[in-house]
């Protein structure tokens, strides 16, 4: 197997051993310098400018951008490190905010590092950043472990082993969910949502939050400029709580028992997968069949079918659409013709697929 990146690559977040502005086709991460081996690869998770890699041994490995200690390490690197601190713990999920970094064990432990100036790691005010992966501990009247984390531009979100929601980081556009009591100026580095249970996923966006629960129902609050809720953004652009009355929430929204595809909120730069009246209504999008895995950008999209084809469009400034150009991609577009793809991770400005 073989592992493909493209896109931004200015910080050296492809892992390809060096730095360029953009890489405009896919090309090979060479992996020989280290362990990781790219069949073990589970997940790919990417920030600003660095990237981190799950295998299925539960270690981790980064490339990138060091500056707030995303990295876990004590420097950039320009290719794929292991993260040490992490070795004797196995973890099961990675995600990355814009520069700062989470990730969950098999045991119920989250550690945290990176960037911690607006608290979005959950850690004291004190500590403005860190490049030491942190356990995170909380009360046991908060949670008595962690089941998965999500990482936004500056907040994150919790889920707790009783299906329960955390949350850190600023809340100035409602993305915290914790209604118009919130105060940036709080004491308190990480709250519990109320009144929300059974939540079995959750994504963090820019300044917006969308959970799943158990009985089907999608959730969502934060800003709503573009229609992200999936509310017409004249009427709320701002929700501060989140309304369980209608489906809210995501870009895109995958439902495999119907086998359709539902994509909402911003279309600038075709990220939605089709030309939008109304844009912030969830409608399905054409020319998307047997898919098998969605991954979201922060402005473009990849989709892998069942037959091993690989989907992209959205943004594609630095290429991270891997079409060969600049040119945003309007519908989704086969790319890697002449490949199998097995996994794609669609990161902040770049993408990653693993290839048969």
């Amino acid at each position: 197997m073989t592992l493909y990146c493209w896109g931004a690559n200015n910080y050296g977040q492809l892992g390809l051993g060096y730095k360029s502005e953009e890489e405009l086709e896919p090309k090979e991460v060479s992996i020989k310098d280290c362990d990781l081996r790219v069949e073990n690869i589970i997940s790919i998770a990417g920030g600003a400018g660095h990237t981190l890699i799950l295998d299925n041994r539960g270690f981790v490995y980064c490339c990138g951008l060091n500056s707030k200690g995303q990295l876990g390490l004590s420097d950039d690197t320009l290719k794929l490190t292991q993260i040490e601190i992490l070795k004797e713990f196995k973890i099961i999920q990675i995600s990355c905010g814009w520069d700062f970094s989470a990730a969950v064990s098999e045991c119920g432990k989250q550690f945290v590092w990176g960037n911690n100036g607006n608290t979005q790691l959950g850690l004291s005010k004190s500590i403005t950043c860190t490049g030491i992966p942190s356990r995170l501990q909380v009360s046991q009247k908060l949670a008595t472990g962690f089941k998965h984390v999500s990482c936004g531009l500056r907040h994150s979100a919790m889920i707790t082993k009783d299906g329960g929601l955390l949350v850190a980081g600023t809340g100035a556009k409602g993305q915290l969910g914790l209604g118009d009591n919130f105060d940036d100026n709080n004491y308190l580095s990480i709250s519990k949502v109320p009144d929300l249970e059974d939540v079995i996923s959750v994504a963090s966006g820019q300044h917006h939050t969308v959970v799943l629960r158990e009985n089907g129902t999608v959730l969502s609050w934060g800003e709503n400029k573009f229609g992200q809720l999936g509310v017409d953004p004249n009427v709320a652009n701002i929700t501060r709580r989140y309304n369980q009355s209608m489906l809210v929430g995501l870009t895109v929204l995958l439902s495999p028992k119907m086998e359709t595809y539902f994509s909402w909120g911003r279309n600038s730069y075709g990220q939605l997968g089709a030309e939008r009246d109304t844009p912030y209504k969830p409608q399905k999008i054409p020319l998307l069949s047997n898919v098998i895995q969605l991954s979201l950008g922060s402005e473009h999209n990849l989709s892998v079918t069942g037959d091993g084809k690989l989907y992209s469009w959205g943004w594609n400034e630095h290429g991270n659409c891997g079409t060969g150009d600049r040119k945003d991609v309007k519908i989704p577009t086969q790319i890697l013709a002449n490949k199998r793809v097995k996994y794609a991770f669609a990161c902040t400005g770049s993408s990653f697929a693993v290839v048969d």
